[in-house]
């Protein structure tokens, strides 16, 4: 066992800018008030993470070994020895994600969207309540993920979290991709930088809503102070107070 290459460029980016990107995001929607100026920022950050996955999706696709949808260890079979080594203390070493973190990255990239499609209608009942359920469930899924990062250390005597970072782990040669594909990094960097940077530019203090980049879709920024929210057509939409 030695230490390998296992987690490509694109990858670690992305790690670390959904990270950040959501916990901006959850920070702001439970220390704002949703009629505060810093209420939109909750919303931009939460669509930079979207724009991110989007991203992360198709890395799951054309990126390296580890990377790959394909690759995640989220069957049945691994998930039931997974299970069984952490009752007895004999978890094995995976050389990418082990079933533990595959599953949390599903649970995540499967809540983030639906948290964008409910706030986006998230005027009133019952949809505010469904983003507000939804948030807590990311927290749970993000609190349970950083716990099984500690088991981990602790079992195996090695810094997984360190391993986004650099990309590497313990594990056998074999196991070890070939490149850290900077190619698709630059590609990566470059649609992510364009897009959000484009979306944090068209944000105008006060606005009551904002276009996202190369589209012509509009995004309601929160709710005026008359409880109206702006949809994406440009109309009103009226919360029924009856």
């Amino acid at each position: 066992m030695k230490s390998i290459l296992v987690y490509d460029v694109s990858l670690r980016i992305f790690h670390a800018a959904f990270a950040a990107s959501l916990t901006v995001a959850l920070v702001l929607a439970l220390a704002v008030d949703k009629h505060s100026a810093w209420f939109a920022w909750h919303i931009l950050f939460g669509l930079a993470a979207g724009f991110l996955l989007l991203l992360r999706i198709a890395l799951g696709f054309v990126g390296s070994r580890y990377a790959r949808f394909a690759h995640l260890p989220v069957g049945p079979t691994p998930v039931v020895a997974y299970v069984r080594g952490l009752l007895n203390g004999q978890a094995k070493r995976h050389a990418g994600h082990n079933p533990g973190s595959a599953w949390a990255a599903l649970a995540m990239f499967t809540l983030v969207p639906a948290l964008l499609a409910t706030g986006w209608w998230a005027g009133g009942e019952p949809w505010e309540d469904v983003h507000g359920f939804l948030a807590y469930a990311l927290i749970a899924v993000i609190g349970v993920h950083l716990a099984g990062l500690v088991w981990h250390t602790l079992q195996h005597r090695e810094n997984i979290a360190m391993a986004m970072l650099t990309g590497r782990k313990i594990g056998r040669p074999e196991d070890a991709i070939a490149s850290s594909q900077p190619a698709w990094a630059v590609v990566f960097v470059v649609a992510a930088t364009a897009w959000i940077g484009g979306l944090f530019a068209n944000h105008r203090a006060g606005a009551s809503s904002i276009r996202l980049p190369l589209t012509s879709v509009t995004v309601p920024l929160g709710e005026d102070h008359d409880g109206e929210k702006t949809r994406s057509d440009g109309k009103r939409k009226h919360r029924d107070d009856h």
